[in-house]
């Protein structure tokens, strides 16, 4: 496993009206998808999930291997993939969400060497809106 060097912020691209709490959906999907299984058992591609409630659940262990971001090798351990269920393109994350996103930010910048600017979107390195345009990055790095 790598010393994590980066976080990169997904969102789940499903409303929360369609599901409320999307982690064992997720889930499934990418048994489907990809079949890689991570260390702590599950198939999700992020380390982390965040619901609207602001509940965080870890998937793969920090620095494992994932599914979130193969563009220029993100999915090899050197970042960590938060993914908060929603789709911020047509709504915002709920508050609970943010607060726990900061508080999860908080602890792994605590952990690792992480410097805020290697805060990154899903879009800045995929063809993609992930994301959303109602998440801003300035906002996200002012967190930790």
């Amino acid at each position: 496993m790598k010393i994590p060097s980066n976080i990169i912020i997904h969102h789940s691209g499903v409303s929360w009206q369609k599901n409320s709490d999307q982690f064992i959906a997720n889930n499934s999907y990418h048994q489907r998808l990809w079949k890689f299984r991570s260390s702590l058992g599950f198939y999700l591609g992020y380390n982390y999930e965040i619901n609207k409630m602001g509940y965080v659940r870890q998937a793969r262990a920090n620095g494992e291997a994932t599914a979130a971001c193969y563009q220029r090798s993100m999915n090899d351990g050197r970042a960590i993939h938060i993914c908060l269920d929603g789709n911020f393109e047509i709504e915002r994350p709920y508050p609970n969400e943010i607060y726990a996103l900061r508080d999860l930010l908080k602890s792994l910048f605590g952990r690792y060497p992480i410097p805020k600017e290697n805060i990154f979107f899903h879009r800045q390195f995929a063809r993609t809106l992930c994301p959303g345009k109602n998440m801003d990055l300035a906002f996200i790095r002012s967190l930790v």
